[in-house]
């Protein structure tokens, strides 16, 4: 099972707080086992968006912009060059706290 995909040629999922486009698995053409997908997000708010909870584990890189995010209360500062873990079921959002948006990538998988 393998393919191939641009970012360009996916279509923005629209949230309250983000875009995102699911590149492998998910909602994507490249479908996978597991539960794993690859996509990225660009977070745009500068107030911590909807709550996001979900049963399987999530792994973000930054890519670009500065914010924060906060884990089951917890808040990180991030920027390019920082990844952050989050644990299933951990109540988790990001915010930009400079002037461009967040830009992430980001991972699920089934635990």
């Amino acid at each position: 099972m393998s393919g191939y995909v641009r970012e360009d040629d996916v279509a923005r999922e629209n949230a309250p707080d983000r875009w995102s486009k699911n590149l492998v698995g998910g909602s994507s053409a490249l479908k996978t086992t597991s539960g794993f997908n690859i996509g990225v997000a660009e977070y745009f708010v500068t107030e911590f968006g909807p709550i996001q909870v979900h049963e399987d584990q999530e792994a973000v890189y930054v890519i670009s912009g500065v914010g924060e995010i906060t884990v089951d209360g917890n808040i990180y500062p991030v920027a390019p060059g920082t990844a952050v873990s989050i644990p299933p079921r951990a109540a988790h959002a990001t915010r930009r706290t400079g002037g461009e948006p967040v830009k992430v990538v980001y991972a699920h998988g089934a635990i």
